[in-house]
């Protein structure tokens, strides 16, 4: 298993293929997607990595996230995941992931948050 990606939706497009057949594509915002730890077999009971992206506001981080930052001597980020490898394809801590990372044609697997619309009444919800 390879690590994975952190990206924010900006919207949907379309491409058209030499044939002229349209393809409706996602358009995806990369920013710098940087390896914040590892979790090794020997210390966790397993293997992956802890990616983080964006710049947080300092005020907001608790001492214990300020703390795991300093530790691993890494800048703060603002959204962390955490991606299960195999034990070969560890990147070291600090390296930056970018979209050169996956291969063309490579398949991929997309998680999101769905927007949440609060309490919609009857009216609202049914018309």
């Amino acid at each position: 298993m390879r690590a994975g990606l952190i990206a924010q939706k900006l919207g949907m497009t379309r491409i058209y293929t030499p044939e002229g057949v349209v393809v409706p594509v996602t358009v995806l915002k990369v920013d710098s997607c940087l390896v914040v730890s590892q979790k090794t077999q020997e210390k966790h009971g397993y293997t992956a990595l802890q990616l983080g992206v964006g710049v947080p506001k300092i005020k907001r981080l608790s001492k214990a996230e300020r703390g795991h930052f300093a530790v691993n001597k890494v800048e703060p980020k603002r959204k962390m995941q955490e991606f299960r490898i195999s034990p070969e394809n560890a990147i070291p801590v600090g390296a930056e992931i970018t979209v050169d990372h996956f291969v063309p044609g490579q398949f991929v697997d997309v998680t999101a948050t769905s927007m949440g619309k609060g309490f919609a009444g009857g009216m609202k919800r049914w018309n």
